[in-house]
């Protein structure tokens, strides 16, 4: 293996280039990419310990990947990778529910792209200004007041893309999951194992459904696939969340404030 040293903005490899290597995160950030009808759509945002660029080996059709930090990367090439991943547990569990989680985001934006009337993020996105805002993003529930029996949520999200969903309770199955809150519910489900998540894409904060059954409400906006819009940008000040149907006792507040 050898180890290569990315700047922040540079294109490691672009879909449809020929490649022999896979690449193991040490520092920094990645986002994975895939050209659809609607443009450049976001796959998956991988960090330390994450590992990408297998397609290009396996079916000779790797994705798009966009170092956003500085990245130090770990070289793979084709003849490595089965001692260097599939025989180490630990990269191997890190790599099958990255990948699970790619295969679902692809499978989505497949379903949406061809039932779709509107676009899935803001056509024409605004400048950047000089200096770019800071902001802090919370996470509150409402169970207080929907009387659902479940503990209060209140967080700062310190990640993105921050996933949530309905908590496993297969252990089988639990390690794969990638949620950041699991929220514990019985039958009748108003939430998915993997619903949706908070994200940060074109200049704005967004909420993206992740394949849900019943979708989300973002300030009376429906969003799931049926509906056919996956996403919905979150204001500045509070965003008035349902985790279902329009009567889901998952009600939440994501309030949005920019720093000075």
């Amino acid at each position: 293996m050898s180890t290569e040293h990315i700047q922040r903005g540079q294109v490691i490899f672009r879909e449809g280039d020929k490649s022999k290597e896979a690449y193991f995160i040490v520092s920094g950030l990645v986002e994975i990419s895939i050209n659809t009808s609607h443009g450049v759509q976001s796959l998956a945002k991988i960090g330390p310990g994450e590992i990408f660029g297998e397609m290009g080996m396996i079916m000779d059709r790797p994705r798009s990947a966009t170092a956003l930090e500085n990245t130090t990367l770990e070289t793979i090439a084709e003849a490595e990778f089965e001692e260097q991943i599939i025989q180490r547990s630990d990269r191997l569990h890190v790599y099958l529910s990255t990948l699970f989680e790619r295969i679902r985001r692809t499978d989505l934006l497949l379903t949406t792209t061809t039932n779709a009337t509107v676009p899935l993020i803001p056509a024409t996105p605004k400048p950047k200004p000089a200096k770019e805002p800071v902001f802090r993003v919370k996470l509150r529930s409402h169970y207080d007041e929907t009387g659902f029996d479940h503990e209060p949520v209140e967080k700062t999200i310190t990640k993105l893309p921050f996933r949530i969903g309905r908590t496993y309770f297969d252990t089988a199955v639990s390690s794969l999951a990638r949620n950041d809150l699991s929220i514990e519910e019985g039958h009748p489900y108003q939430l998915s194992r993997n619903h949706c998540e908070i994200d940060f894409e074109h200049g704005h904060f967004i909420l993206r459904d992740r394949g849900s059954k019943l979708g989300s409400w973002v300030n009376s906006e429906h969003v799931s696939v049926d509906s056919g819009c996956i996403t919905s940008l979150l204001k500045t000040g509070d965003n008035k969340i349902i985790f279902g149907n329009a009567d889901s006792p998952h009600r939440y507040t994501i309030t949005i404030e920019e720093l000075p």
